[in-house]
C-alpha cells in the first residue's frame, strides 16, 4: 500500500533547490574514476557535501555521462543526508539505498527509509520523492506499516 504525502515533500524540494548550483564535493577513503564512461565510485567514510546538503554513506556511485549528473547512489549501514530549508530548518533522511535521479527529478530511499523534521516524521521500507510536483509517497516493507508522525504546533 503506498501513500502520498505533501507536507513532507515541501521541506525536500525547499531544501534541494536551494543546493542545485552550488559545486560539489566528495570525500572518501578511495576513489575510482572512469571518465570515459562517466562513473565515479567513492568508497569508504564518503563525505559529499554542495552547499547545506550533506550526505553521509559507505559508497558513493555518481554518473556524470557527458559531464551532466544523471545519478547519483548511496549505500551503507545507513547512508544519512542533512540539509537545511530556505528557513533554516534541518531536514534529516536515511535509508540503506539513497537515489538521485536527475533527469526524473526523483529522490529514492530504500530500506528502512525515514525523512523527518522536527518531530514530524515518516517511515517505510521505500520513500520516494517527486521533486516536480513536490509529493512522497511512502511504502511498507512485507511485514510492516508505513509510519507518519505530525506533530501539532501553534506556528502552523
Amino acid at each position: 500500500m503506498a501513500l502520498t504525502f505533501v507536507l513532507g515533500a515541501v521541506w525536500i524540494h525547499a531544501a534541494l533547490a536551494a543546493e542545485r548550483d552550488q559545486p560539489i564535493r566528495i570525500q572518501s577513503d578511495t576513489a575510482t574514476l572512469d571518465d570515459q564512461r562517466g562513473i565515479s565510485v567513492y568508497r569508504g567514510n564518503v563525505v559529499l557535501t554542495q552547499g547545506e546538503l550533506v550526505i553521509h554513506s559507505d559508497t558513493l556511485t555518481v554518473y556524470t555521462p557527458g559531464r551532466a549528473l544523471t545519478r547519483m547512489e548511496a549505500e551503507g549501514d545507513l547512508a544519512t543526508l542533512r540539509t537545511l530549508t530556505e528557513d533554516g530548518r534541518e531536514i534529516h533522511a536515511e535509508s540503506l539505498h539513497m537515489d538521485y535521479l536527475a533527469e526524473e527529478r526523483r529522490v529514492v530511499l530504500t530500506g528502512r527509509a525515514r525523512v523527518w523534521q522536527e518531530e514530524d516524521e515518516f517511515r517505510g521500507e521505500r520513500i520516494v520523492y517527486h521533486m516536480d510536483d513536490e509529493t512522497l509517497d511512502a511504502v511498507a516493507g512485507e511485514a510492516g506499516r508505513v509510519e507518519v508522525i505530525i506533530t501539532p504546533r501553534e506556528d502552523r
